[in-house]
């Protein structure tokens, strides 16, 4: 009995010290970081598209990387400007807007964005003064694309509802391909979501053209993780184009790669932000 009494003892204490070592381990383990990404296409797409620098990041930075995409452009730039993500892949107005709310500007993609407008083959829509009465497709009010297009037809006199309607639809992909179905008379996207569209959709179109330029699609971290943990945020996304999964996406996706975000970037911005603002409202 004794001998039974002091096996059992030592059972217990090799099952507490078990214990404290998981509790231990569990406690030690990071949290993962929340990634918000803009929702320009679908939530499959975006994850797809996504996933060799996510898995980068995971391995750079030993943390577990959870991407949220929301449903809607509103929800998403609220959801930015409240601090729900520890990191952001957004558009450079929405970029420049959350930087006065904690979030800080890491880097943007090397290529600029140019707002264009995509009609059918068989279109008579050839110069901008053809767009006056017509509709036009836009995947959603606040992407910069819509907001860059808005802009240029108001700099050629249009006023929105008087010489133009709009109409949303839940991506650039779906803006397309509403033009091709004869649903709209032209859709304003941008070059890098059109590389993304099936071909045979593409291949009944054309683009014209404007002369917007605007930085291209920034990405973000949030300062509560501290200046330690954003400079290795920083540095991991510095080393992706480096390796082969990064080039591939660079390749892929045409952004080119990183450049850091200049005082002249937020400079170009500004106009733009005063639009979303006032399309928000």
């Amino acid at each position: 009995m004794p001998a039974l009494f002091r096996l059992t003892g030592i059972l217990r204490r090799a099952a507490l010290l078990c214990l404290l070592a998981a509790t231990h381990t569990i406690a030690a383990e990071p949290l993962p970081l929340k990634l918000g990404i803009m929702p320009f296409n679908s939530p499959l797409a975006l994850i797809k598209t996504h996933q060799p620098l996510t898995a980068h990041l995971e391995r750079a930075l030993g943390r577990k990387i959870i991407v949220h995409t929301s449903p809607d452009y509103f929800t998403h730039i609220n959801q930015l400007l409240a601090g729900d993500f520890d990191l952001a892949i957004t558009g450079p107005h929405f970029g420049a807007m959350a930087a006065d709310k904690d979030m800080l500007l890491l880097y943007r993609y090397a290529i600029e964005l140019q707002p264009i407008f995509v009609v059918r083959t068989d279109s008579a829509i050839h110069t901008a003064a053809d767009l006056r009465g017509k509709t036009l497709a836009l995947s959603s009010r606040l992407s910069i694309a819509s907001i860059g297009g808005v802009k240029w037809l108001q700099d050629h006199g249009f006023l929105l509802a008087r010489d133009f309607r709009v109409v949303e639809y839940n991506s650039h992909g779906a803006a397309v391909a509403a033009v091709t179905a004869g649903e709209a008379d032209a859709a304003i996207t941008t070059h890098t979501p059109l590389r993304q569209i099936p071909e045979d959709i593409r291949a009944r179109t054309r683009l014209l053209g404007s002369d917007i330029n605007v930085p291209h699609v920034m990405t973000l971290a949030h300062a509560r993780l501290g200046s330690r943990d954003i400079e290795r945020i920083r540095k991991a996304l510095a080393e992706f184009p480096l390796t082969p999964a990064g080039q591939a996406f660079f390749r892929d996706t045409g952004y080119r790669g990183y450049v850091a975000v200049s005082p002249d970037d937020l400079e170009k911005l500004r106009p733009f932000i005063d639009l979303t603002v006032r399309m928000m409202r």
